[in-house]
């Protein structure tokens, strides 16, 4: 659809001048530094070589702009995670400016172009969400929808409603209530006329999941009845009619999962131990299958086993600009490379890509795949029946 790939188009194109601007602004003002320090033999750092820093860095924010193509709330995530690398190497020079020639405007300048790099990604995330067009709903892209009184967003993406965080705006990144639409029920656009209190169960793997409380105060609100859970969502009326069609639009024609959810099948769907007295207990499953854990320490591992790869990339760039400054850093001696170092880093590259996919990229869709899951079925049923969250009573 054009105006999809309108708002994608715009949205990469800030992402990128966050990423190119704090670049630019570092080289100026290492440029600057150097002219102060009255320096003949040393170069001051160039945008290739600020660039080069942030090779790793920008090839992640690619692939999650990738992996988050539909899930547009990232989006702005990633703009400023693009924008970390020219950033830090700026606050570097600054400080260094401050500190050792006497400018402490240049920790003003720094903190002008953060701010920029911050307005930049909100810019993307209004690009990509606002405004709710019938093309909008009609595409796969995620809308995300302010929730009345509450931290949380109500975000209606292509296969399912989701609620974020309920407890901090620094974690709506993490789905904490999902409803997809083969489970979905019915959602309705209702009247609250006293302040409640309402339930959310989330998976624990253990016996008992854990539970969170909201408050509902009066006004209006979605009323959401899945297979797995009942949610009164507080919203404005404009914003509840916007989501009530999205949801209804999306939902459409999707055949409703009349299949019941017992034990063993959900055991089976969440990739955890199938038991017949009980659910798992606390220990090594509740730290692998808990809602709200990502495995973040693959992170950590990719890093390094992508470290070979960033290397032989830095070598090939310094041989094309032709940088002092990189091919020293790189092992290049007067524009020739050695040949077994060019070697071992491809042969590393090959290994360590493949470890990448064994035990990194796959082990992430496993646990991703799992999340999905319990995050829309958060406890195994013990009678048959699921238990719905949602349950609403008076606050006192």
């Amino acid at each position: 659809m054009i105006e999809v790939f309108a708002r994608r188009t715009i949205a990469l194109i800030l992402i990128f001048l966050a990423a190119l601007l704090p670049v630019v602004a570092a080289a100026r003002l290492s440029t600057w530094e150097n002219a102060l320090a009255g320096r003949k033999s040393v170069e001051p750092l160039g945008v290739d070589d600020v660039a080069v820093v942030g090779t790793l860095l920008w090839g992640i924010v690619l692939v999650g702009l990738w992996w988050h193509r539909r899930r547009v709330t990232m989006w702005p995530i990633w703009s400023r995670w693009a924008s970390l690398t020219g950033l830090f190497v700026a606050l570097l020079v600054c400080l260094q400016l401050a500190a050792d020639r006497g400018k402490p405007v240049a920790l003003a300048i720094w903190a002008g172009l953060a701010l920029v790099c911050w307005a930049l990604g909100e810019v993307v995330r209004l690009v990509m969400t606002r405004p709710v067009t019938p093309r909008l709903i009609a595409s796969k892209l995620e809308i995300p929808f302010p929730i009345r009184g509450l931290r949380a967003r109500l975000c209606v993406r292509g296969d399912r409603l989701v609620l974020d965080s309920l407890t901090s705006r620094r974690k709506r990144s993490r789905d904490v209530v999902a409803v997809p639409w083969p489970t979905l029920r019915s959602i309705d656009l209702v009247e609250v006329e006293q302040e409640m209190t309402c339930t959310v169960f989330l998976h624990s793997a253990t016996k008992e999941a854990n539970a969170r409380t909201f408050d509902v105060k009066p006004g209006p609100a979605l009323h959401v009845i899945g297979t797995a859970r009942e949610l009164l969502i507080p919203v404005t009326a404009q914003v509840g009619q916007m989501a009530l069609a999205a949801v209804k639009a999306r939902s459409a024609g999707v055949e409703l999962d009349e299949t019941p959810l017992t034990v063993k099948h959900w055991c089976r769907n969440s990739g955890v131990p199938f038991y017949d007295d009980e659910q798992p207990r606390r220990g090594a499953l509740a730290r692998s299958y808990s809602t709200d854990k990502r495995p973040y320490v693959l992170g950590v591992v990719g890093t390094f086993l992508l470290m070979p790869l960033v290397m032989l990339c830095g070598t090939v760039l310094s041989l094309i600009t032709g940088s002092a400054y990189l091919q020293k850093q790189f092992k290049v001696v007067n524009g020739v490379v050695d040949p077994v170092w060019v070697a071992t880093l491809g042969i590393g590259s090959i290994v360590f890509l493949y470890l990448l996919n064994r035990f990194v990229i796959q082990a992430f869709l496993g646990a991703m795949k799992v999340q999905d899951y319990i995050e829309a079925f958060p406890e195994a049923p013990r009678t048959g029946t699921v238990p719905g969250s949602g349950k609403k009573r008076k606050k006192h």
